[in-house]
């Protein structure tokens, strides 16, 4: 895909390296040169120097043929204008990094896509983590509503392991949760993708969807099979 990152700052520059990983078509617009000149240095990154929210400039970056246009800067008011103006150009995906939640309706209307909502992600982050101490959540889903978490296999379970569906039959893991990957470091540090028949055995790590009332009941079970 042909994508268009607004803002070369540390939140523009990580997406675009992840995209270049995956082999995508990437060009960040950045006013600062010194932030072009090393960007392209660090990875190969295609820059261009300019203002964003200007349309000539988005029309010589080739917004008109992108897929997916990221409003990385700083501003919310200049990420809307960003998002505003990749919506003229008939920009299929439009994402944006939004600071301040009294956008989200102006994103909305103005044509945005998927928005990220850092602060709150963050904030339910650290919350669960301060207070869930065997639990890591990898990132907050619809604005906390749930969470994606992790969690190694307690040590004092059964060292022939339990199947993914008889761990799902626990009550404790029959709520509004969803068994979403499995690290068995016996087989290296690739991610599998769990089936019924799969076992799970001490010191695995589980990924799991959850949201906020089934987490603490997971955290609690945790914490008394420790």
């Amino acid at each position: 895909m042909y994508i268009i990152i607004a803002g070369g700052g540390i939140a523009g520059s990580s997406i675009a390296e992840e995209l270049l990983d995956h082999k995508h078509d990437v060009v960040i617009i950045d006013r600062e040169r010194s932030v072009c000149e090393a960007l392209y240095a660090r990875n190969g990154v295609v820059t261009m120097q300019g203002d964003a929210r200007n349309i000539e400039v988005l029309k010589e970056a080739g917004m008109a043929r992108a897929d997916v246009a990221m409003g990385a800067l700083y501003r919310d008011a200049d990420n809307l204008t960003f998002a505003l103006l990749a919506k003229s150009f008939g920009v299929a995906k439009i994402m944006v990094n939004m600071r301040d939640p009294a956008y989200e309706e102006a994103y909305h209307l103005a044509g945005v896509t998927h928005i990220c909502d850092i602060n709150t992600m963050i904030r339910h982050k650290v919350l669960i983590e301060l207070e869930s101490p065997v639990i890591r959540v990898v990132t907050s889903l619809r604005h906390g509503q749930a969470q994606l978490i992790m969690f190694q296999v307690p040590a004092t379970w059964d060292p022939d392991g339990i199947t993914v569906q008889e761990l799902a039959r626990k009550p404790v893991f029959s709520g509004n949760c969803l068994f979403a990957g499995i690290i068995n470091e016996a087989e290296g540090d690739r991610i599998r993708m769990p089936h019924g028949s799969d076992k799970l055995y001490p010191g695995n790590t589980v990924f799991m969807v959850t949201d906020k009332k089934s987490l603490r009941n997971i955290e609690r079970y945790l914490e008394k099979h420790l």
